[in-house]
């Protein structure tokens, strides 16, 4: 009896080591997909990235020529004066304004550069992790397909080496005289 319970539980392992091979192989097959979605939204995102700090490198010069000119403009007591008499000092106050919303336009830029770049950072660091789990699935995958294939083999073998004796527990728990 203790020969058949030890081949079932052999048996029952092996079926378990297969279930885990074909489980893992799942989880690995939708974390491939994962990774190559991954991989595309950092390629996407890094030219879009360029951009955005392309963009607003050309804002920030934008705004220091415009600080240089207004600078020059009030050095100047002639263009002084000449707002003040024709314009009424309008020119001078709307150029300081344009300059404070201008510098509140790359400030937000700034902070939305810095929002994306830590966005990609981290969507990479997220890939490196994903690959590292994905590579230690197909270790425990093998694993499992290793450990199915010895169990297999290993409760055929016992099974043809008891084979005698096997026939006898199974005959013995089936007839109702117990002979």
């Amino acid at each position: 009896m203790v020969k058949l319970l030890a081949l079932l539980l052999i048996i029952m392992l092996a079926i378990a080591s297969v279930a885990g091979s074909l489980i893992l192989t799942d989880k690995i097959n939708a974390g491939d997909k994962k990774i190559a979605k991954g991989q595309m939204l950092i390629e996407q995102g890094k030219p879009v990235l360029e951009t955005g700090k392309a963009k607003l490198e050309a804002g920030k010069r934008k705004l220091s020529e415009g600080k240089e000119e207004y600078e020059e403009a009030r050095d100047n007591g002639f263009i002084v004066w000449a707002d003040k008499w024709l314009n009424g000092g309008k020119g001078f106050e709307e150029g300081r304004q344009r300059i404070a919303e201008g510098d509140k336009q790359v400030a937000q830029g700034e902070e939305k550069l810095n929002a994306a770049e830590s966005q990609l950072k981290a969507g990479e660091q997220q890939l490196v992790q994903g690959m590292a789990q994905l590579r230690q699935a197909r270790k425990m995958r093998v694993v499992c397909e290793l450990g199915a294939i010895f169990l297999t083999v290993l409760s055929i073998g016992l099974g043809f080496y008891w084979r005698e004796s096997l026939t006898r527990v199974v005959k013995r728990a089936v007839s109702p005289s117990g002979h």
